[in-house]
């Protein structure tokens, strides 16, 4: 029995300790906990933004400020299952559309007056007969149709129990006019299934993209202007920037790492200090310059600042100080020059860091908006951020829909580059933080 006890006590402790150490378990269980809500918290911040953007961007204009969150077209989902209505659509002029945007004092579109109309009866749209019985349809969707149409469609919802209007394919929606008189208009009927749906929710995301152009026009003249022409001059700065960029960054590192010359301390001390310079404070100059070099207004403009980075540099250089000696001068035996070293010895060993350099860099570009801004003046140059930033009709509005379905659009390269990169990037951003 002795034994057993002694044999407990020597594997388990005594009950002093586990007294002792129980309030540290305690301690330390609750830090946990705590730490899990903070970044639960943190995420929920950083999350929302992004969410409350994606709704915005399936709102019409006419659901922007109307206090509800949820846009309208998904919650027209749950009305599929209602077989006794009709949709309805067709394009306005921008006066007959203004009669469709009056709301009552709960910012709930005015019903109008519709009713049958079959295509082969008359062409030409007659008074109306209207009685307590006449249906009223209430409005789904307002959305500008794309240039040079300077129309607007609109999309309907009428009681249909009867299937009249199913049946007449066509439909007579009238219009309050000026002087009190009342307009037809002629409305088609339109498939009420999840598709004509979904379509509705990305409507915002088509008349940005112009697919209606893509389709007439072909890609090569869909390309050349608008959102499709700022993503491309986006994609083609930022991944010009991160190539060159992580090259230059990489070689002024490795020599600065592996190489003894002349004033090399006083060399990066003043390389690290330009980080402390804030970059706005370069714009006057790097104008004046690039004017004088025929650089303004051209890809140049966009790609040359963005060249040599002092933080990647210096991030670099010291991932490249613990690469042992050893290899280099093993190398240097074999008969490699000093490039060659570093281009088979020095990067395969830095892939980590250069990872993380690339990302970093990759969405410093991409978020870049001040040098487009003042290195540019063509609708043509600008980037996603600029083209974003001064997006509006002739009239000076901006459709805050639109604007939100671009920069949703915008977000998915810097998750494609994240996705791709994850695993180099998170081992070069934990660079030294343990140590063996």
């Amino acid at each position: 029995m002795r034994l057993n006890f002694l044999h407990f006590f020597h594997h388990h402790g005594s009950y002093k300790d586990e007294a002792t150490h129980l309030p540290f378990a305690r301690a330390s269980l609750v830090q946990s906990l705590l730490t899990v809500l903070f970044l639960t918290l943190f995420g929920a911040v950083v999350i929302v933004p992004f969410v409350y953007m994606v709704v915005i961007s399936m709102k019409s204009p006419q659901e922007i400020g109307n206090g509800r969150i949820i846009p309208d077209g998904l919650r027209t989902f749950a009305a599929l299952r209602h077989q006794d209505r009709a949709w309805l659509q067709t394009d306005l002029s921008p006066m007959q559309a203004a009669a469709l945007v009056s709301t009552d004092k709960g910012f709930n579109p005015m019903p109008v007056p519709v009713m049958p109309w079959p295509a082969e009866a008359s062409a030409v749209l007659g008074p109306p007969r209207m009685s307590e019985k006449t249906p009223m349809a209430s409005r789904l969707k307002l959305s500008k149709n794309s240039p040079p149409l300077d129309t607007v469609r609109v999309l309907l919802e009428v009681p249909d129990p009867e299937g009249d209007f199913a049946r007449a394919g066509t439909a007579a929606l009238y219009l309050p006019s000026n002087f009190g008189a009342v307009e037809g208009v002629a409305a088609t009927v339109v498939p009420r299934t999840v598709a004509t749906l979904t379509m509705r929710l990305l409507n915002n995301y088509a008349s940005l993209l112009r697919l209606d152009d893509l389709a007439e026009r072909g890609f090569f003249q869909w390309i050349r202007q608008g959102y499709p022409r700022w993503y491309m001059n986006s994609l083609f700065v930022a991944l010009s920037t991160v190539l060159l960029g992580v090259f230059f960054d990489s070689l002024a590192a490795f020599a600065f790492a592996k190489f003894n010359f002349p004033f090399k301390r006083t060399l990066f001390a003043m390389l690290l200090a330009t980080i402390m310079i804030p970059y706005p404070v370069t714009l006057v100059p790097t104008f004046f310059i690039f004017a004088r070099m025929g650089f303004y207004n051209t890809y140049a403009a966009l790609v040359v600042p963005g060249l040599v980075s002092a933080f990647g540099v210096f991030l670099v250089r010291q991932y490249m100080r613990t690469i042992p000696d050893d290899m280099i001068d093993a190398g240097r035996v074999d008969g490699a020059s000093d490039f060659r070293v570093y281009w088979h010895i020095v990067l395969p060993a830095a892939r980590p860091v250069l990872a993380a350099l690339a990302v970093f860099r990759f969405i410093w570009q991409w978020n870049m908006y001040l040098f487009p801004l003042v290195l540019t003046n063509r609708d043509s140059m600008k980037t996603v951020q600029l083209g974003l930033a001064t997006m509006q009709d002739a009239y000076g509005t901006v459709d805050h829909s639109v604007q939100m379905a671009g920069a949703t659009l915008a977000v998915i390269p810097i998750l494609v580059v994240y996705m791709l990169m994850q695993r180099h990037f998170i081992s070069g951003i934990t660079l030294g933080s343990v140590k063996e």
